[in-house]
């Protein structure tokens, strides 16, 4: 064989094998994050090959020019894109209660769900906090509640009204109080609600502490935990029931330090549910009672306003629109108060 046709592998053997096993694990890598083959996420939180390619090289870059940085859990500003639940989500938590088709998430400049900046300047500025329960993912945009609190409280109070719904799956009350600090003091809206529960009770009892490592959701993020798939590490910890309450109610007290330093009203919700045999969430339900009677801050209770009925949550912890209709009406019934 003459030197012209000889293949390159033939010329770099090692090298032209290293490259096809790369190529290959990248390639199986990437197959088993495709929703057909992996539904176990959302597809939300699933990763495609695109995704983890761009996570490599993104990875890269934090790498040599960032280091460690504290991640903020927001939606993507000025978006517009379409989420449709998986058919593991809907045959395992949502069977016969929510429609699989696509539900359109846009945002603002802010990165709030929209529609949020109805107004170019608002009389009033009512932000909103919380996980999936506060985003409404699986509905049309006009039937999430938060937009719905807007346009009640503009026909009562007479007034022009901005709500902005800053709910993110999977969010719980740390990650919350980031985008406060980091996004909405900068708004100076009136009110801010705050409702948390059960993302907050999962991180606890998984973790025994806020401030949990090389996860997807950890609040300090590097290089590892952008390319991990983990939801949370293995941690085998020592916190008790007590303990983990008492956190929670720290980042509830927290939330409201913040907000009073910075003349805005806070607002707690208690999570409305269909939870039936697990005690120490109705006891955090509880904690946000008394913390509110504690610190004298309103508290708006959905878990008792809400009937625990497919009709209204169409998995334990998630609104239909039925559901979310009624929980804008309890909301605004009680901002109405504390705005006039």
């Amino acid at each position: 064989m003459s030197e012209n046709t000889v293949s390159v592998f033939e010329k770099h053997p090692k090298k032209t094998l290293m490259i096809a096993l790369f190529l290959l694990s990248m390639l199986l890598y990437g197959l088993s994050s495709l929703k057909l083959f992996n539904n176990q996420y959302t597809e939300f939180e699933s990763k495609n090959l695109k995704t983890i390619l761009h996570q490599y090289f993104v990875g890269r870059v934090v790498e040599n020019n960032v280091g460690r940085f504290i991640k903020l859990r927001e939606h993507s500003p000025e978006t517009a894109r379409y989420e449709r639940p998986s058919r593991n989500y809907i045959s395992h938590i949502a069977p016969n209660t929510v429609e699989r088709k696509y539900y359109k998430i846009s945002t603002d400049r802010h990165g709030f769900i929209g529609p949020s900046e109805i107004h170019t300047n608002p009389d009033i500025k009512i932000v909103f906090l919380g996980g999936s329960t506060t985003e409404c993912l699986y509905m049309q945009e006009q039937e999430r509640f938060p937009y719905l609190v807007g346009r009640q409280l503009e026909k009562s109070l007479a007034k022009k009204v901005n709500t902005y719904n800053g709910g993110v799956s999977a969010n719980e009350s740390m990650h919350s109080l980031n985008i406060l600090m980091n996004k909405v003091l900068p708004m100076k809206p009136q009110i801010v609600v705050f409702m948390h529960n059960i993302n907050d009770l999962v991180i606890l009892r998984s973790q025994g502490t806020y401030w949990y490592e090389n996860s997807l959701k950890s609040h300090v993020q590097s290089k590892k935990t952008l390319l991990t798939r983990y939801e949370f590490p293995e941690n085998h910890h020592e916190a008790t029931e007590s303990d983990l309450m008492a956190e929670f109610s720290r980042n509830l007290r927290t939330f409201i330090a913040i907000c009073r330093i910075r003349d805005i009203q806070p607002i707690l919700m208690t999570q409305a549910n269909r939870v039936e045999n697990d005690a120490l969430y109705h006891r955090f339900n509880e904690i946000i009672r008394e913390v509110g009677k504690q610190e004298q801050v309103k508290v708006i209770d959905l878990a008792t306003a809400i009937p625990k009925e497919t009709d209204y949550l169409y998995d334990s912890y998630h609104y239909t629109a039925k559901g979310a209709a009624l929980a804008a009406n309890t909301i605004a019934e009680q901002l109405q108060k504390v705005l006039s």
